[in-house]
């Protein structure tokens, strides 16, 4: 259901475009990449932002929000990211 071509920043999810900043787009592809593994915020945050800036790990939860907003505006029953409370995110494209 989730396309995502890097190269053009693109990302669909069952063919509809769904617009991403460049911080959300790289979470994402971080989730997507293993689908169904636990990822923690340190680990998004590793994933989004250089080893250089320092950002607080309730900033990802922020990310995570957003994320979860412009999916459901392409489709209101999207629920492929969870949250695993005190372990981080997971996605699941199914």
């Amino acid at each position: 259901r989730l396309a995502m071509d890097p190269a053009r920043h693109q990302v669909t999810w069952d063919a509809r475009e769904v617009s991403l900043t460049v911080t959300e787009f790289l979470i994402l592809e971080e989730l997507a990449r293993r689908p169904g593994v636990i990822k923690s915020r340190n680990q998004l945050m590793d994933a989004a932002y250089p080893d250089d800036i320092f950002v607080d790990d309730r900033t990802v939860d922020s990310h995570i929000k957003r994320l979860r907003r412009k999916f459901r505006s392409a489709d209101p029953e999207f629920s492929a990211i969870e949250t695993l409370y005190g372990a981080g995110y997971s996605f699941s494209d199914g």
